[in-house]
């Protein structure tokens, strides 16, 4: 157990360092520090998720929330509960993974800051072991925190409070594209010996297996199965997150940056190409 907590107190500190070194580098006016590391208090039994593939649907949801009152209001659950979906709420990071051992749902909405775990953490928890979606609703969106966000697995990072309205087309967004139906053993070839198993969700470059974060595996897939395009970081974000950019491209030049070095790391240099006012693509 300490073995593992120094482990993933060491993986937080290295990836909130990264996001704060991209945001400084490609949005300057972005001054925010990243949430800093510190000590986590881990539980003894790992989550099982037990999420049935066909449990979400399109007009009612399980949903799991963890985040601040003034962020979510009563006003908005009560709301949702009357169009029919069910709203769990939970207030400390362990009551988010205790309630993920014990039941099944098709969403999370999870705090950046919460008691006993903080959210990224949590988010990694969940990505570690399910294909659940999650999103971030939180009153700090500094690009560093967002970037940390999406990087521990996140499908959309919300700065709130928020409206219902949005709220409910944000999440209806993030229900169906994890509906979306997958190729099986679908296989993506690209230069330099790079392969990818989309269903397995492996990646490898001459049979050296490269980890990556989900969003950097789907920007991987979709560059290769537009191989020859260029793509503006508007389309790459709309393809991904579900929007187009925070304002600025900077956003997804943070993610293709980082995945460039794993991609280099594992043999495969200059993988993605950059048109210079254009955006991004594989040859």
């Amino acid at each position: 157990m300490a073995d593992r907590t120094l482990a993933r107190e060491a993986r937080f500190g290295a990836a909130a360092a990264r996001a704060a070194s991209d945001a400084e580098a490609y949005a300057p006016a972005h001054r925010d520090a990243a949430t800093p590391a510190g000590p986590f208090a881990w539980r003894s039994r790992p989550v099982a998720t037990r999420r049935s593939a066909g449990a979400a649907s399109e007009d009612a949801w399980r949903i799991l929330i963890a985040a601040e009152p003034d962020l979510l209001d009563e006003l908005i659950v009560s709301r949702f509960r009357a169009a029919g979906h069910v709203m769990v709420t939970v207030t400390s990071g362990s009551a988010v993974l205790a309630a993920l051992d014990d039941d099944q749902f098709d969403l999370v909405i999870l705090d950046a800051v919460l008691s006993g775990l903080p959210g990224f953490e949590i988010c990694w928890d969940i990505r570690e072991r399910s294909d659940i979606p999650v999103i971030f609703l939180t009153a700090s969106g500094s690009l560093p925190e967002r970037l940390l966000g999406f990087d521990a697995g996140a499908d959309d990072y919300i700065v709130g409070p928020i409206s219902s309205s949005e709220l409910e087309r944000r999440i209806r967004a993030v229900v169906r594209r994890h509906q979306l139906p997958r190729r099986v053993d679908e296989e993506l070839e690209g230069p330099g010996g790079l392969a990818v198993r989309v269903h397995a969700h492996e990646v490898h470059v001459k049979g050296r297996p490269v980890q990556l974060t989900p969003k950097e595996f789907d920007m991987l897939s979709l560059l290769l199965r537009r191989r020859g395009e260029v793509l503006s970081p508007d389309e790459l974000s709309l393809q991904i997150w579900g929007y187009e950019t925070f304002g600025s491209p900077n956003f997804v030049a943070a993610h293709v940056s980082r995945l460039r070095r794993k991609l280099k790391s594992a043999g495969a240099a200059r993988m993605i190409d950059t048109v210079r006012g254009v955006g991004y693509g594989i040859r």
